[in-house]
């Protein structure tokens, strides 16, 4: 190996930023988005660099979960925010920071890693990293989105037990996770209660374009739907949504359709087992790190 790898300081901060807007432009973290998922993520991060005498050329992550696995609680690591310097590709890099980072979550008893897989890394985890793949989750879209019924705004959420406490394997969804993921997040996130649930819609500009996004929704679909729906801002051209498996007919009666965009769900089992029956997972958009 002709170059070091370390992990992630403060001082690294400017490099890390630096690599990510080289790698997405302005679709990357921003310098408050950075701090905000990696410092205040109440279940940690993992972070690392990649140096070529002296110089960053390549950074990775974990952001660190808690999950429900098998109907027991567990944490699970994700694997987030990583790229490498265009002069440097080819070496090997992406795959040593991610195998540093899979031993130091393995030593410290994470279950499995997790990842929604970008087309040009799909092929290193499936390959050397050993990983599987479990799913592909088809992203939905209303186009030119109008309508919709209000409902009373969330300010802080307080419930102290999972809200999604029936789902299958999933991120626990309790106060503490859904204040730090939403709405203390410096992205642009509002939600609603409809019924005993809730809803997340988030805004945020994608391509080129102002896109919303149902990020998280537990509850009455289609009332949570109405919900976002009716706090779309106004010049957004789409909604996008990942219906869970048997939602899809409230989302069709809400106007969304599937698009050919799918996730491309991949994991790796580490102190845990992993569970390759795509039945046996559920994620919504706020569950990946690009949405």
């Amino acid at each position: 190996m002709d170059y070091e790898l370390a992990s992630y300081e403060p001082a690294q901060r400017g490099d890390y930023l630096r690599l990510l807007h080289d790698a997405w432009g302005d679709d990357a973290l921003g310098g408050d988005e950075f701090d905000w998922w990696f410092s205040r993520n109440p279940a940690g991060s993992l972070m690392s660099v990649a140096r070529d005498d002296g110089r960053v050329i390549g950074v990775a992550s974990h952001s660190l979960y808690r999950m429900v696995l098998g109907g027991e609680e567990h944490t699970a690591s994700f694997s987030v925010h990583a790229t490498t310097d265009p002069v440097a590709r080819g070496r090997g890099i992406f795959v040593a920071l991610e195998r540093k980072h899979e031993q130091e979550a393995q030593e410290r008893g994470v279950a499995v890693v997790l990842a929604f897989a970008s087309a040009p890394t799909a092929p290193l985890f499936l390959g050397p990293l050993g990983w599987t793949e479990i799913s592909r989750y088809r992203i939905w879209a209303r186009p030119l989105p109008f309508g919709g019924k209000a409902a009373a705004a969330v300010a802080q959420f307080e419930h102290g037990s999972d809200a999604a406490a029936t789902w299958p394997n999933h991120i626990v969804r309790d106060a503490a996770y859904l204040n730090w993921r939403y709405l203390e997040s410096p992205r642009d996130y509002s939600a609603y209660r409809a019924g005993d649930g809730y809803a997340v819609l988030g805004h945020k500009r994608h391509r080129g374009r102002d896109v919303a996004l149902v990020a998280d929704l537990v509850g009455p679909v289609r009332p949570l739907l109405r919900a976002c729906l009716a706090a779309v801002k106004p010049g957004t051209r789409l909604v996008f949504a990942v219906p869970a498996r048997g939602e899809e007919p409230a989302y069709l009666s809400c106007g969304f359709v599937p698009t050919p965009r799918t996730l491309h769900f991949m994991g790796k089992a580490l102190a845990g087992r992993l569970d390759t029956d795509p039945r046996a997972w559920r994620f919504t958009l706020g569950d990946t790190d690009f949405f």
